[in-house]
């Protein structure tokens, strides 16, 4: 148990510091992305998201970890909806919010205060949100739900992600004037 709890404090040093040092923690960053001018949060975004699935998928299949997909339900597209719309306003998701905090910057504990007031208004009132909005919902893995390997999924999203990089550094490259 300590062990899971130390590695959970360095990776997410590492984490903190690698937001930090990529400038993705920075208000102009991220409504730059929400405005289609800087695409340097997506490309991170991307890229961590490629590299976890394929490390995922090699623990998973060497008996080191067991995944345990979420079910998709309308909850998470509520949920999803309100989170873009705190991180729009705000310019934080939780991840940079903490490593903002840690920079020492006072707007980001708005954005925590917001966070624990929603969760704590989610906790009060959270047999209302099971009755209505987990009444439907599918298994979160799509390799399963496409009924094919994950073997076959993950290069075929990592292509696709790649492609996007690709596509965001073309427009990102024909916006510089040197």
């Amino acid at each position: 148990m300590i062990l899971k709890i130390l590695v959970g404090i360095i990776a997410g040093f590492i984490f903190g510091y690698t937001l930090q040092r990529t400038g993705i923690t920075k208000y102009p960053r991220v409504t730059g992305l929400l405005l289609l001018k800087d695409f340097k949060v997506l490309k991170f975004m991307l890229t961590a998201v490629t590299i976890s699935m394929i490390g995922f998928y090699i623990l998973s299949d060497l008996g080191a970890i067991t995944l345990h997909p979420k079910s998709l339900d309308w909850g998470k597209l509520v949920g999803g909806l309100v989170f873009g719309a705190g991180m729009g306003l705000l310019g934080y998701c939780p991840g940079t919010m903490a490593s903002r905090i840690g920079e020492g910057k006072k707007d980001a504990w708005i954005g925590a205060l917001g966070m624990v007031l929603g969760i704590l208004f989610f906790a009060l009132n959270f047999n209302f949100f099971k009755s209505h909005f987990l009444a439907s919902s599918i298994n979160g893995d799509l390799a399963a739900n496409l009924g094919i390997h994950h073997w076959i999924l993950a290069p075929i999203a990592a292509i696709i992600f790649i492609g996007i990089i690709w596509l965001a550094n073309k427009v990102d490259d024909s916006r510089k004037i040197f």
